[in-house]
């Protein structure tokens, strides 16, 4: 099933909607974008109880890929806006529990991400709206009642 990330960035709005495949690289990439630091995000790993493997530092990893080579076919990175670089798992399962926990976290960060119950589609679609506009068209209509 696809599904549909939200994040609220700079008075604009940007949706993805995702195969499961890209959902943890769209929520880190939206988190990046907002100048989290490593240790932001491994403080919504452990907020979330998610494996704490699920994001890494370059080192941790580099640890890791000596002693599981392979390891870097289901790990990507991004570099964060302090240059430092972190490692995610590209396949995240989170349990309900837990995800009601990351759903928190993310919150926090206004990024929200919901199943759309639909086959899994094969394109990515994305979209940024100018939140502004949003406002005064509320604006507009509760003017106009």
């Amino acid at each position: 099933m696809p599904y549909r990330v939200t994040s609220i960035q700079d008075d604009y709005r940007y949706t993805a909607i995702v195969p499961r495949r890209l959902l943890a690289y769209t929520i880190i990439k939206y988190l990046a974008r907002l100048g989290l630091t490593q240790l932001d995000f491994e403080k919504v790993v452990f907020e979330s109880h998610l494996n704490p493997l699920m994001i890494v530092s370059e080192s941790k990893f580099e640890s890791l890929l000596n002693d599981h080579p392979g390891l870097d076919l289901i790990y990507d990175s991004i570099l964060l806006e302090d240059h430092h670089r972190i490692f995610f798992h590209t396949n995240w399962t989170v349990p309900e529990n837990n995800w009601q926990l990351m759903t928190k976290q993310l919150a926090n960060y206004d990024i929200t991400v919901e199943t759309i119950p639909t086959p899994d589609r094969g394109p990515v679609l994305k979209t940024k709206q100018k939140l502004v506009q949003e406002r005064i068209k509320s604006a507009e209509a509760n003017n106009s009642k």
